[in-house]
Formats: C-alpha cells, structure tokens, sequence
C-alpha cells in the first residue's frame, strides 16, 4: 500500500499514524512518496495529500475512515 505525502504535512503525519496499526494488524508494508521529491507525483497530486492508495488505486484523500481501509484490504 502507498501513501502520498509532502514536506511538513501535519495531515500526512496525523494519517499516517492513524493507519499504520491497520496495516500492520494486515501484515501490509507501506511506502511512502513524497510530491515535493518527484515532479510527475507533484503534477498529478499537487497539494492534495495525503493520498491513500491500495492496489494503485486511489482509496482516499485527505481521511481515511479505518474500517473501510481494514474492509479494502481483505
């Protein structure tokens, strides 16, 4: 699973936090990007973030509600 990310995002870290028990409940690794290091992310996220993103597939932006994220992850 990814997460987008930038520099000094309180929303970021706040997500972040919120979803890596679920992950690891999972046993699911997180990657995370950051726009402000890659130009093509920056194009196609810009300032939305956090994004979620399971199976390359945009889940969320901005929240994310746990046990939608627990139930894509089955």
């Amino acid at each position: 699973m990814d997460i987008i990310v930038r520099d000094n995002c309180g929303s970021c870290v706040r997500v972040k936090a919120q979803i890596l028990p679920i992950l690891q409940a999972a046993g699911i690794e997180l990657q995370e990007h950051n726009v402000d290091q890659d130009p093509a992310l920056k194009i196609e996220f810009g300032d939305r973030v956090p994004v979620i993103l399971v199976d390359d597939e945009e889940f969320s932006a901005w929240e994310v509600d746990n046990d939608d994220l627990a139930n894509a992850l089955l």
